[in-house]
């Protein structure tokens, strides 16, 4: 996600998470399907920034992904589902997202962010485009 406010300039990505509240599902619980699991991450593999992804789950206390994605790790399923179980089944549910550009506060509660901008927010966004 980026913050898209004029002050932000283009930037203003990626936002720095701050959690308060992290909800982590048991696949068990869902149900899995190691073969589904495996596809999707293939397929979303060239699409991730890879170091906003490990900074990102660090900021919600999941210290858990290797520092460079390696070919050898982009054909492992035994990773690939551990990476399903981090895109799928970690979620935010309370906490705050930053710019680090301008330093706006987007509030998440229940797992959703009020991207919300005041009115002259909005008029300058606008403006910028």
């Amino acid at each position: 996600m980026r913050c898209n406010t004029e002050e932000a300039k283009g930037g203003g990505w990626p936002l720095k998470i701050t959690a308060v509240e992290v909800r982590v599902d048991d696949a068990t619980e869902i149900g899995s399907d190691p073969e589904r699991e495996i596809a999707f991450v293939k397929g979303v593999l060239g699409m991730l920034d890879w170091n906003v992804l490990v900074q990102g789950a660090s900021q919600l206390g999941l210290n858990t992904l290797p520092p460079t994605l390696t070919d050898d790790l982009a054909q492992d399923p035994e990773f690939l589902r551990a990476l399903y179980h981090v895109l799928m089944n970690v979620h935010l549910v309370k906490g705050m997202l930053t710019c680090p550009d301008t330093g706006r506060e987007f509030p998440v509660t229940d797992g959703i962010a009020d991207f919300s901008m005041e009115e002259e927010e909005c008029e300058n966004v606008r403006h910028f485009h």
